[in-house]
């Protein structure tokens, strides 16, 4: 009879050995699932929002002038951006061309200036005038100038009779008086190029481009 208290009592303390360990050992999982640094969630970077068209030409000539000319379907029209350098310092007539080439050193194969409604050439500010006259850009002494202006008589893209793509945009060695027929007397051709449609597009956000947009390409 003692013999089997003895053994009675043996595996008592057993078994409750055994539940405090593993008892233990559940508080030390659930310790070091609490202290778990959580797992991070993937960012997923949302696509840019395209609203817009855009066209560009890369301006160039054989005297040394550069430039870049940005053109961007909005909707009142198409704004055009144009920033040049290496121009020599004053007023330089600048207007977009019917042709589609641009042949040095004169630069004649641009054709006359686009005017798909044959209208008078003027300041484009004032009525009437050709869809092409951009009016002056004035360049400072270092040699760059710069021209900002929106015009309704444009469009990219789609074949219509104003469309852009394809044609090309010059600038003068003088100034525009507006009211000389049918290119105000605006000099020389001095640099030239072709619009074309450009690989990307405009955002509506002003947010920081994602690494690997699309970067405009003339």
């Amino acid at each position: 009879m003692r013999k089997w208290s003895v053994w009675c009592a043996v595996l008592i303390v057993g078994a409750v050995f055994a539940s405090c360990k593993k008892s233990d050992e559940s508080v030390v999982q659930e310790s070091e699932t609490a202290n778990a640094a959580p797992t991070p969630m993937m960012e997923v970077t949302p696509a840019p929002t395209l609203t817009s068209d855009i066209a560009g030409a890369q301006l160039a000539g054989p005297g040394g002038v550069t430039g870049v000319v940005t053109f961007t379907q909005e909707a009142g029209g198409v704004h055009v951006v144009a920033r040049v350098q290496g121009a020599k310092a004053g007023t330089h007539g600048f207007h977009l061309h019917a042709g589609a080439s641009c042949d040095a050193p004169d630069f004649k194969s641009a054709g006359d200036h686009f005017n798909p409604a044959n209208v008078a050439h003027g300041d484009p500010a004032v009525p009437p005038h050709h869809a092409g006259d951009f009016g002056n850009v004035e360049v400072g002494a270092d040699g760059t100038g710069h021209l900002d202006l929106t015009s309704a008589d444009l469009s990219i893209g789609g074949g219509g009779a104003n469309d852009i793509l394809g044609k090309t945009v010059i600038f003068h060695g003088g100034k525009d008086d507006f009211k000389t027929q049918p290119s105000g007397n605006s000099g020389p051709r001095v640099a030239c190029g072709v619009v074309q449609r450009a690989q990307g597009a405009a955002e509506a956000s002003t947010a920081p481009a994602p690494v690997g947009a699309a970067t405009p390409v003339y």
